[in-house]
């Protein structure tokens, strides 16, 4: 992914600070107006919640009256401390995350991420939001209308000793539990000679949000394609892989994307991106089919952790 991004406007989405001596229950009273700021910006910021663990957040997600998500695929190995609390997505620190919305490659996602604070980082560090609502007219025309015609295509492939095993990714015992868990997700297998796991899944590119009816970008066709990898890490793995890289992108025809393509797609990105700046004890309620989320480098020690929800 690229390292670098011009300066960032801070994020406008509405802010509250937690009153009183009862802050979860100030939280619960507050739940309904939060949702209603929530989808109308995309994502909502509380300051000052007491949330130094798991436990917090677990509170906090239940006065918001959101229940937990359980995903049905893994990315990559996160920590996961109970009751549909887990760490962020694991990535190097030094390196910038580009927007994405949870489990956008699946049938089934979370409709909310909540991410709480327990230790700012450093220096410069932020989260990254961007409104998918306006992805479309800063892309061109032609781009947004094959990938809202056709979707998306996400190949993956479980090498031994590379990333997380499938067992890992589909939480499953054995390959008689593995086909049950494809088949209700609508994901094609098959295995390759050396007993490696191929996959690859359709996925439309665009969503109608379920309760405003807004037409969202909701795919991760720049976020996971090859294009997007260091040029001396994508040629380590094209010569280790062949083909079948852990993960790729295509349109929904099957064609590769071009490098104009993913330029600009990473440059409706930068256009609707604006950043978060973290204290301890913040709540970030973001949307995840209007809001993509990313980072800067983080410096320092900081702690999050997440909860993936379904309103």
């Amino acid at each position: 992914m690229r390292q670098t991004v011009p300066p960032l406007p801070e994020a406008l989405v509405p802010c509250f600070d937690a009153e009183g001596d009862e802050p979860f229950t100030w939280l619960r009273e507050a739940a309904a107006t939060i949702r209603d700021q929530r989808l109308a910006h995309g994502a909502v910021l509380v300051h000052g919640l007491p949330l130094d663990g798991p436990e917090g957040l677990v509170r906090a997600r239940d006065a918001l009256g959101i229940a937990a998500h359980t995903p049905t695929e893994a990315f990559n190995n996160r920590s996961d401390f109970g009751n549909g609390i887990v760490s962020p997505i694991t990535w190097p620190g030094d390196r910038m995350i580009c927007p994405f919305q949870e489990a956008s490659f699946s049938r089934t996602f979370p409709t909310v991420v909540l991410t709480a604070c327990l230790a700012p980082p450093d220096g410069a560090g932020r989260t990254h939001l961007g409104d998918m609502r306006r992805m479309a007219e800063h892309l061109p025309a032609h781009l947004a209308d094959r990938v809202r015609a056709e979707g998306w295509m996400m190949s993956r492939s479980f090498h031994a000793k590379f990333g997380i095993s499938w067992q890992e990714a589909f939480s499953v015992p054995d390959s008689a539990a593995l086909d049950e868990v494809l088949r209700a997700a609508g994901i094609e297998s098959s295995w390759l000679p050396e007993g490696t796991l191929h996959t690859m899944r359709h996925r439309p590119g665009f969503l109608a949000h379920p309760t405003t009816g807004e037409e969202c970008w909701f795919n991760q066709i720049s976020f996971l394609n090859a294009g997007n990898l260091d040029p001396v890490e994508r040629r380590v793995m094209t010569e280790t892989f062949g083909k079948y890289l852990p993960t790729n992108t295509y349109f929904g025809d099957g064609t590769t994307l071009s490098d104009d393509d993913l330029a600009a797609v990473q440059h409706a990105y930068d256009a609707v991106r604006t950043h978060v700046r973290w204290r301890r004890g913040d709540l970030l309620i973001a949307d995840n089919i209007i809001t993509a989320q990313g980072r800067s480098p983080f410096e320092g020690a900081p702690a999050f952790l997440v909860a993936l929800g379904e309103d």
